[in-house]
């Protein structure tokens, strides 16, 4: 009877195990997506920028009416900051699947922690960053922050041209809503570093 007790807490050890190591791959191929949907961002910015540009040149030429242009250049600089804010969405995303690998590599799960790379973030208070020392925030990694950052001045840039070239009141317009849009894109990183601040607190690696 004890043989057999013990001969099924075994399978059960090697079922939780296999189970774990299964989350582990998927996590793993989660995370090479979220590096190839980067290639989402050109389908983005790309035509937005180069909207823009034949928006500019039809309006010098005299063949498109203010008020068109106005709300052209509105909706770019919109349009952009989905880009921004789809980019930092991707980022916090990207970490937090991180975090959750790095539970399952811990010492309480699959117990390889220590076969990992030393520069991979192990223990809950290695992804708390900050701003300023002072702000949480989580800004994306590598190429995607990038794009992050090609979005953001390419608000700025539109939002200036269209407050040199737009007719008056146009230009406020187009200063409002570009301000706007540069300072949401700005604090997005501070309210998902609050999040991800908020899960490191609750996690016990």
């Amino acid at each position: 009877m004890a043989e057999t007790e013990t001969v099924r807490k075994v399978n059960l050890d090697n079922d939780h195990r296999t189970a774990l190591e299964n989350m582990h791959k998927i996590f793993l191929e989660a995370l090479r997506h979220r590096e190839q949907e980067i290639l989402r961002f050109l389908a983005i910015l790309a035509p937005a920028l180069g909207g823009f540009v034949w928006l500019l040149k039809l309006y010098s030429e005299g063949n498109v009416k203010p008020v068109v242009f106005i709300v052209g250049t509105v909706g770019v600089i919109f349009l952009l900051m989905i880009g921004a804010v789809y980019s930092l969405a991707l980022g916090y995303n990207f970490r937090m699947i991180i975090h959750q690998l790095a539970s399952l590599e811990s010492e309480k799960c699959l117990n390889i922690d220590k076969y990992i790379l030393n520069s991979w973030p192990r223990k809950a208070e290695d992804f708390k960053k900050y701003l300023f020392k002072k702000y949480p925030w989580c800004e994306p990694p590598e190429i995607i922050k990038i794009f992050w950052l090609a979005f953001t001045i390419g608000i700025f840039g539109v939002m200036v041209v269209g407050f040199y070239v737009c007719p008056k009141m146009g230009n406020l317009v187009t200063l409002f809503f570009g301000t706007i849009c540069i300072i949401t894109s700005a604090y997005i990183p501070i309210h998902f570093g609050k999040k991800i601040h908020s899960a490191c607190d609750k996690e016990r690696i």
